[in-house]
């Protein structure tokens, strides 16, 4: 398998999409994340369903896994995910939270999924996933252009 960032905001072209995954901010330029079943830590987000375009499933994933809606977002980039014999593509937001709700169960998983907002200095000491970089860069590059006054 074989990971290729991709900075762009169009994902039209890219089919199938298999991953919607978003980097919410909070009014202090926090990034939240949650602590999947396998104990590590990520960014929230999950697969498309039902003809969902890639924001609503962002939406809904930030709501399912960890409580909480955003206002502005857009698409930062994407992954395109090379495999044996085919290619996937995973997309990645930047979002401003909204409103941060009590915790509650993830009825995908059966499990209240613990979530925290960590600076940009901790974010790779919970994510240990190198390949990020590039994208929390674009991230951060949106969240100062947009980030609320």
């Amino acid at each position: 398998m074989k990971f290729i960032w991709h900075k762009s905001s169009n994902f039209l072209f890219l089919k199938p999409i298999t991953q919607i995954y978003g980097v919410c901010f909070d009014d202090k330029g926090n990034i939240l994340i949650i602590r999947t079943p396998n104990g590590n830590w990520n960014i929230p987000g999950g697969t498309p369903e039902n003809n969902e375009i890639p924001e609503q499933t962002l939406k809904r994933e930030l709501k399912e896994e960890a409580d909480v809606t955003i206002g502005k977002n857009a698409m930062v980039d994407y992954y395109e995910v090379v495999l044996d014999k085919s290619t996937i593509y995973q997309l990645r937001f930047a979002a401003l939270l909204n409103e941060k709700k009590s915790s509650t169960i993830d009825l995908a998983l059966g499990v209240v999924n613990e979530r925290k907002f960590v600076s940009l200095d901790e974010f790779f000491r919970y994510i240990k996933i190198k390949d990020y970089e590039p994208m929390l860069d674009e991230a951060i590059s949106w969240f100062k252009k947009n980030k609320k006054n």
